[in-house]
């Protein structure tokens, strides 16, 4: 079987940055794909600090407990999460748009 696989010219180019807070730097989003231990502790204030401000957070693997996804609306940060359907509550909960 082969794989093919389009638009894969710049790859090369991509690196790993062993250092969170020089990744996040300037960061519009950060996509929670593998639920390793040093993801599990992330707190969003040092998060958003280091982005420089609210971000896109995204949830692929329920990562995020509730209270940090609370957390993150509440800094003004957008969170989606995979089979994480109440999510849209808690956001109109932080901003006082709950029914």
């Amino acid at each position: 079987m082969v794989a093919v696989f389009r638009n894969q010219a710049g790859l090369k180019d991509l690196g790993v940055q062993k250092d969170m807070a020089a990744a996040l730097k300037h960061a519009e989003a950060l996509i929670l794909a593998v639920p390793h231990e040093q993801y599990l502790n992330l707190e969003p204030e040092q998060i958003v600090k280091w982005a420089g401000g609210p971000l896109a957070v995204i949830d692929c693997f329920g990562i995020l407990s509730d209270e940090k996804i609370r957390r993150y609306f509440e800094l003004g940060c957008e969170v989606k999460a995979l089979g994480r359907g109440h999510i849209h509550r808690i956001k109109e909960q932080v901003r006082g748009r709950a029914k």
